[in-house]
């Protein structure tokens, strides 16, 4: 026990003796330690050479970094002022704030819930009401829009919703007072409460939305309202849902219905492209013979007849395609299918927000196109 507390007294002391070297001498007084670099920290240094790449500060502008003498260095109503901005973390997010978010600035729009689903134009008047749609948005500014909803009691729902879809409420909040009231009730009764409920349950709960809801939804019953001097935008009734009758029978019956409206219609837009690509071939024809003509000249098209005419021209035109392309190595088509996986190329394939548009618009489009081509008159 006596030599253990000895050694620990002769360790004390080294250890002691070890720290006054370090505070007296720093690391320099331990050998085998790499010395540390002096970095001053707001403090100039003075060079003789500046490293390669570098530019000094001291040089005025227009010198670009190049030597002008020692007469124009250093002057200090060139040189800019050293004023560096500690811990710049870029520019803060721009929000909407103060005077933006006035009622004055708020914009007006209109929506028509006439056939529309019930769902899709609640969730579409949430968002206009909330601001998410406005370039502004940044989840805490208010800038929202005010929303007029006409034609409530044409609100569309489907499946056998308009008969079973069902509302509670109980306004005293008492045992025994609730109340309950089926879709097609209450759309009789009050059009505007459907709407109303559907409306709120698409925004969240919070103090913020119950004041946006209450004061900037105004909802009524046909087609007027009260707004006509505030000039409301018409929101784009062609991005929400229809509800058809035909959304209202089974899948399978779904499906069937539109194979027999669009088997027909399919079949009267090809043979519609078929004429319109005809039209095409016989200009482009027309085109060639009337080039050919003039090249070979009124003499050779009278002692020649029209076949041989366009005979002779295809061959020119054959020889001219001939001498371009001879000694070349021939043109590679386009893969089938990629070399290493061999995996077959798909054409990229649109995707519909409500599946693929009604085919009329392109079925009118198209037969107007025909008309235009063929010269035929809108009765026929």
């Amino acid at each position: 026990r006596i030599m253990m507390l000895r050694r620990s007294k002769a360790v004390a002391a080294v250890a002691a003796l070890a720290v006054t070297l370090a505070a007296l001498q720093g690391l320099s007084a331990f050998t085998g330690v790499a010395q540390p670099r002096h970095r001053p920290a707001g403090q100039f240094v003075v060079v003789e050479n500046l490293p390669k790449g570098m530019v000094c500060r001291a040089m005025p502008d227009i010198s670009l970094g190049l030597w002008q003498g020692a007469d124009k260095y250093g002057i200090q109503d060139t040189r800019r002022e050293w004023d560096p901005v500690p811990r710049w973390r870029g520019e803060s997010t721009w929000r909407a704030r103060g005077e933006i978010q006035g009622d004055s600035h708020r914009q007006w729009y209109h929506f028509d819930a006439e056939g529309k689903t019930l769902g899709w134009i609640a969730q579409a008047v949430a968002r206009v009401l909330m601001g998410k749609d406005s370039p502004l948005w940044d989840g805490r500014s208010d800038v929202g829009a005010y929303v007029v909803v006409t034609n409530c009691e044409k609100v569309r729902v489907t499946g056998k919703k308009y008969h079973y879809k069902l509302y509670f409420r109980n306004l005293s909040f008492k045992p025994g007072h609730l109340k309950c009231e089926r879709f097609k009730d209450i759309l009789n009764r009050f059009p505007e409460r459907i709407m109303m409920k559907a409306v709120w349950g698409s925004m969240p709960t919070t103090a913020k939305a119950r004041r946006v809801f209450k004061e900037r939804l105004k909802l009524f019953t046909g087609p007027n309202h009260l707004y006509y001097d505030k000039d409301p935008i018409e929101y784009p009734m062609h991005l929400l849902k229809d509800c058809l009758h035909t959304h209202n029978v089974p899948r399978r019956l779904q499906i069937l219905e539109m194979v027999k409206k669009r088997i027909p219609k399919n079949r009267e837009l090809t043979a519609i492209k078929k004429d319109i690509e005809a039209a095409k071939k016989l200009t482009r024809y027309k085109d060639f013979l009337k080039n050919q003509l003039a090249t070979e000249g009124d003499e050779a098209a009278e002692r020649m007849e029209m076949d041989e005419l366009a005979m002779h021209g295809e061959q020119k035109r054959m020889n001219a395609i001939l001498e371009e392309f001879e000694g070349k190595p021939a043109l590679k088509g386009k893969l089938s299918m990629y070399t290493f996986p061999k995996i077959r190329r798909r054409k990229i394939k649109q995707h519909w927000r409500h599946g693929k548009p009604d085919s009329l618009e392109s079925y009118d489009y198209l037969l107007a196109k025909r008309r235009n081509m063929l010269g035929e008159t809108a009765n026929e």
